[in-house]
Formats: C-alpha cells, structure tokens, sequence
C-alpha cells in the first residue's frame, strides 16, 4: 500500500514540477516585460534558464539529498528524451529547410556532448569538469545574445503580456513554489522506490523524471508544428540539450562539492554514447545540408523505444 501511495505522489510530484514550470515561464515573459527588459537579453538568458528551472532545481535538491545520481539521470535522460523523443516526433511530422542563424548553437551542443561523453569513460564527474561545463554554458548564453541580435524580436504573446503586475508576481510565485516543492516530494519518492524496488536512481532519473520533465519540450514541439515553425522547436531543443549537459550536470556536482558525483556503467557505455549518436543524427544535415529529413525522426524513435526497452530490461536482468 506504501508503495501505491509512494507512486501516486511521485505523479503528482511530476504534475507540480511540469505545471510549475510552465506557469513560471510564462509569468517570467510578463515580469520581464512589465520590467522594461530588452527582449533579446530575455530570450537570450532568462528564457533558457526559466525553461530549465525545473531540472536545475531536481539536480540542486537531489545533489543536496545527496542522490546524485538521479540528478546525472535527470540532465542525460532528459537529454535523450529531447532528441530521440520530442525532436525526433517533431522530424517525423514536419522535415524542413533550416535558416543560416545559430549554427554556432549546433557546433557548441556537439562540443558540450563529446565533453559529457567523455567524462562518462572516466566514471565520475570532477569539480574541475563541472567548471568547466559552467564556462560551456557561459558560453552558450553569449552566442544565444549574438544569435538574438541577428534576429528580428518581435513580442509574441500579447495576451499573456497584457496581465497586470500583480497576477504575473503571484505566478510567479506560484510556479516557483510548485516546482520547489514538486522537485523536492519527487527526489524523496524516487529515493524511497529505488531503495524498495530495488532500482538504481539513474535509471528513474533517465526514464520516468527525463520524460515527465520533457513534456513542456514536446508541447513546444506540438505548437510549432500547428504553427509552421518547426526552427523554434529545434532553437529550444538544442539550447534544452547544452543546458542539460552542462548547467545541469554542471551546478549538481558542485552543490554536491565532497560527496562525488558518480557516473554508472549503464550511463557511461549505453546513454551517453547513445546522446551523442542522436546529436550527430540531428546536427550534421542541418549543418552540411540546412535541413532536417523525416528519416532522422524515424531512426532516433525507433532507437529511443529500443534504448527504452533496454533501461527496463536491464533494471529486471542486470545486464550491465
């Protein structure tokens, strides 16, 4: 009954984090607004972290649990389930020709995935490496501002925008609390059922917390396609990805500064290889050929459901 019980509170433990983040991102857009904030340096910082909060704050609290290996399968996981989930759906329906802007983006997310594939032969994440994913993710921020400035920022969402001040800060708030304590019921519950059922973190963090946390990507994914926008869907997926690789991973491993931040043979020689082989997959056409073919989609998906199928087979048999 305990384990029912535990389960039912990790979903809504999920709901609160995913709703949060979405009542947090756009109330965030309204503040910055109603605070005369330029929206280039909006969309540029303050929207990449807000769409990230929600995975930021698992790492930060699981890190500080001292479970941080939900917090590697959460930033790997969830950087998988972009990939070979929400883009890959997104490829399937809506192939399409990809503009010359923010093809610095695409070259740095490669950088960031070789990074992470690394450090995984090595086994352990290092306070000098998560520094170093920090200044990858500094750099991120500044060829976003570049990125911006080419581009012409026209306001979208004119009715969010027209909300007065103070229902935007109780949103805010709302959100931010939301994802707070959702972040922090879902650490406990998956620590809980991990101990009980006899399954590794990592494997909650890469399946059940990367998917529920990756649902306000598959929404931006929805919408772009009714809209015939789908380079909106891939600038928020690939800014998702660097910021998972390395702000994620990044800030949880110095949160858990002399408690180590281990890296399990599972993620090391099956995820993370298989992150990197989904970002060759969707990166490469779009820079030698400036568009993305329905055969990327299909090929992610149908080795997303395989490694899906692998993480639950191994959890049972133990393969690795």
């Amino acid at each position: 009954m305990e384990i029912a019980i535990s389960v039912v509170l990790l979903i809504v433990a999920l709901f609160l984090v995913v709703k949060g983040g979405d009542v947090f991102v756009s109330s965030s857009a309204v503040l910055a607004k109603k605070a005369h904030i330029p929206q280039i340096i909006f969309g540029a910082t303050f929207m990449s972290l807000a769409t990230t909060f929600s995975e930021l704050i698992i790492g930060i609290i699981s890190s500080i649990d001292g479970t941080t290996d939900l917090a590697v399968g959460n930033g790997v996981g969830s950087a998988l389930c972009n990939l070979g989930l929400v883009m890959a759906i997104g490829i399937c329906f809506m192939p399409s020709k990809v503009g010359g802007g923010g093809v610095l983006k695409y070259y740095l997310l490669i950088v960031a995935t070789i990074f992470v594939f690394v450090i995984g032969f090595l086994s352990e994440v290092t306070i000098w490496q998560a520094f170093v994913m920090i200044a990858i993710t500094i750099l991120f921020f500044v060829f976003n501002y570049i990125d911006a400035k080419n581009m012409d920022n026209k306001n979208k969402g004119d009715d969010e925008i027209q909300r007065p001040l103070w229902l935007a800060i109780v949103l805010f708030l709302l959100g931010a609390c939301a994802i707070g304590g959702g972040a922090y019921l879902l650490v406990d519950k998956v620590e809980y059922l991990s101990k009980v059922i006899g399954i590794s973190e990592q494997f909650v963090g890469l399946t059940v917390v990367a998917i529920g946390t990756s649902l306000p990507e598959l929404v931006t994914v929805i919408t772009s396609l009714k809209k015939k926008t789908p380079y909106l869907a891939m600038g928020n997926i690939v800014g998702s990805n660097i910021l998972n690789l390395t702000l994620i991973l990044g800030v949880s491993r110095l949160v858990a500064w002399n408690e180590g931040m281990a890296i399990t043979k599972e993620t090391a020689y099956v995820s993370l290889p298989l992150v990197l082989l989904f970002t060759l997959i969707f990166v490469l056409p779009i820079l030698f050929k400036k568009k993305t073919y329905r055969a990327q989609g299909i090929i992610m998906l149908a080795l997303y459901v395989l490694y899906i199928t692998f993480l639950i087979l191994n959890a049972v048999f133990k393969f690795i």
